[in-house]
């Protein structure tokens, strides 16, 4: 997995520490987690699971009812967060 990269967003993220869910598809089971700042294009999270255990797919629950929800793609990862873009 890419270490975090320098900072070539083309959307700003606005800080946000918001809860929220990722969905381990295989397992059909959720770990909780934390979004840190949100663009349009994608997020930086922390989750309460081992970073390198996560798939490189998976689906966030931004909602607590699981209507919201947005595909995602890790492009980075480093020692506290994941960066993941919207897909």
């Amino acid at each position: 997995m890419p270490l975090r990269p320098q900072d070539n967003r083309k959307a700003l993220r606005r800080p946000v520490r918001r809860a929220a869910e990722v969905l381990l598809c295989e397992q059909a089971s959720t770990v909780r987690c934390v979004i840190w700042d949100i663009s349009n294009g994608g997020a930086r999270l922390a989750v309460a699971h081992p970073l390198t255990d996560l798939p490189t797919r998976f689906t966030l629950l931004l909602s607590r009812d699981g209507r919201v929800q947005r595909s995602c793609e890790i492009v980075w990862i480093d020692k506290r967060f994941v960066g993941v873009k919207f897909v």
